[in-house]
């Protein structure tokens, strides 16, 4: 067999109809920019999440970027957040001039560990990024009382998150603001980038309207702040509102096929993701540890089968984040994690005979 990381294309198929009538009728009529398709989108993933604002935008740095800049993140000031988590996480903060402070994880979950948010704060933490891993939900519980208890704004990175919740909410809802992504390959995917900002504040919400488009307000080309140049075109906003009825389904195969894996690798000596009986965890990704991870990896490749590793590097040992003093040994669990962690394929459109053969053939790389 041959198995991909993710099927893009039999995932597109079964949407392509309704995508490609609305392209055809957005490029008859012109109207390319902020359009109809973004404001449906907008309000759909708003409804959907629990949030009264909802803005799309080019990508989901640019929503993490926009987010910062709308709580006045600046120069000198210090944002706490994970060491593992996708390079925009911490990127964004150090484009808007700020530090990030690292904390460590937790090893169950591999989301950022609450209990060792509050020693990290100094008078110059303005924010806490928290990032729902995998798309499992953090704590956020904890989390979010650590930063009410310091006047600290909780923003959610929920690129890999749209859709796990627990009874008190949505990814996205819990936070003063959240960044969400539709790169391609994220549960809700576009044809391309786009993001979104969402937020429970109207006040926030107003201000990443703006941002979005050079800080510009109703009266056009009148600037009330100096924004960036972010919006999200129609062709990208229709695709989307054609597969968001979709997203539902999507992730309760996904977290089927986690299910699937759970049973029948429970008794290698591997580390499986923990699985509750909930939406709290959408396998946007199915990460299994190990020590012989990269002969797994070689050995399931040998076999047609693709993996990934997110992520062989945790940001506090990224070269370009060296001026900030981080060094090896500092966040243990994250980096054991980042040596220790593979992701099999999980996506929704994989079929039986696949799962049974990429578990056959982990089962079998025990066995040699």
């Amino acid at each position: 067999m041959n198995i991909p990381p993710i099927d893009l294309k039999t995932q597109f198929k079964l949407v392509q109809k309704d995508i490609l009538k609305n392209i055809r009728a957005i490029l008859s009529e012109q109207k390319l920019i902020l359009g109809q398709y973004c404001t449906r989108l907008e309000d759909a993933i708003a409804q959907y999440a629990g949030v009264p604002s909802a803005i799309s935008c080019a990508n989901g740095t640019d929503a993490l970027i926009l987010s910062l800049m709308a709580l006045d993140i600046k120069e000198g000031d210090e944002v706490i957040t994970t060491p593992y988590t996708f390079f925009a996480t911490a990127s964004s903060i150090v484009l808007m001039g700020a530090k990030p402070v690292f904390v460590d994880i937790e090893k169950e979950s591999m989301n950022i560990d609450p209990g060792l948010i509050e020693r990290a704060i100094t008078p110059k933490t303005k924010a806490i990024i928290v990032v729902h891993l995998f798309g499992k939900l953090c704590d956020m519980d904890r989390i979010s009382a650590t930063g009410k208890k310091y006047g600290i704004p909780v923003v959610e990175d929920i690129a890999q998150s749209l859709g796990s919740r627990n009874d008190r909410g949505m990814s996205g809802s819990f936070g003063d603001i959240a960044a969400l992504s539709f790169y391609p390959t994220k549960n809700l995917g576009g044809i391309g980038e786009g993001g979104m900002v969402l937020s429970k504040r109207a006040d926030l919400g107003e201000k990443v309207k703006k941002l979005r488009v050079h800080g510009m307000g109703s009266v056009p080309y009148y600037h009330e702040m100096v924004g960036i140049n972010s919006r999200l075109d129609e062709i990208k906003a229709c695709a989307l509102v054609v597969k968001f009825p979709h997203l539902e389904t999507w992730n309760q195969k996904r977290i089927g096929n986690a299910r699937f894996y759970n049973k029948r690798l429970k008794d290698l000596p591997v580390v499986l993701p923990h699985i509750k009986d909930d939406f709290s965890y959408i396998a946007h990704q199915y990460v299994i540890r190990m020590q012989e991870r990269d002969r797994l990896q070689e050995f399931l490749k040998q076999k047609g089968i693709m993996t990934g590793i997110y992520y062989p590097l945790p940001l506090h040992l990224q070269p370009c984040f060296a001026s900030f003093g981080y060094k090896k040994g500092d966040f243990p669990v994250a980096e054991e994690a980042s040596l220790t962690s593979l992701a099999l394929p999980v996506y929704p459109e994989l079929k039986k005979a696949e799962k049974d053969y990429i578990v056959a053939s982990v089962r079998e790389f025990f066995r040699g």
